[in-house]
């Protein structure tokens, strides 16, 4: 999984707190797209992360990633899950990092796409002593459940799963 590339759509606060995880834990990968309509947000991420690729408006090439992590308020993501829809790649997983919308109307939204992780990270993540709760869609296979595990493990706390 570490060998994978990031998406973020949205690069506010949970995605700085993740980015610095990563970062702290020294398992940044080598190709990471971060998405906001906010220039001025993406700039100061990436004067924090001179590693990221910054993509003004750039949701689908985020969402072309391998693990694509959505970090938007539940009022804008609905409509973001369907622009993106056909930039996801079969083999991608996409993390969801909003409270109100359920597994299925992710899926729903995504038309069907099924390789979905829900996640509610927290600020402790950044110095990688989170405890984070986490669930994954019923259709995605073990092998990339276990490996998602023990990367965000290692980078941010303890996943409750």
């Amino acid at each position: 999984m570490e060998d994978k590339s990031l998406g973020f759509i949205g690069a506010g606060r949970i995605a700085r707190i993740l980015l610095g995880a990563f970062k702290r834990a020294g398992r940044l990968p080598a190709k990471i797209v971060v998405s906001d309509t906010n220039e001025d947000t993406l700039q100061k991420l990436k004067k924090d992360f001179p590693e990221i690729d910054a993509a003004p408006n750039g949701n689908h090439r985020a969402a072309s990633q391998d693990l694509v992590f959505v970090a938007l308020h539940p009022p804008v993501m609905a409509g973001i899950l369907a622009e993106i829809r056909s930039d996801l790649k079969p083999s991608s997983i996409l993390v969801s990092l909003a409270p109100k919308l359920s597994m299925g109307k992710i899926s729903d939204l995504l038309g069907g796409f099924q390789r979905i992780v829900r996640m509610i990270p927290n600020a402790p993540s950044i110095i990688n002593e989170g405890y984070n709760p986490v669930v994954f869609h019923p259709a995605l296979a073990g092998a990339d459940k276990e490996s998602l595990l023990a990367l965000c493990s290692r980078c941010w706390g303890t996943l409750l799963k």
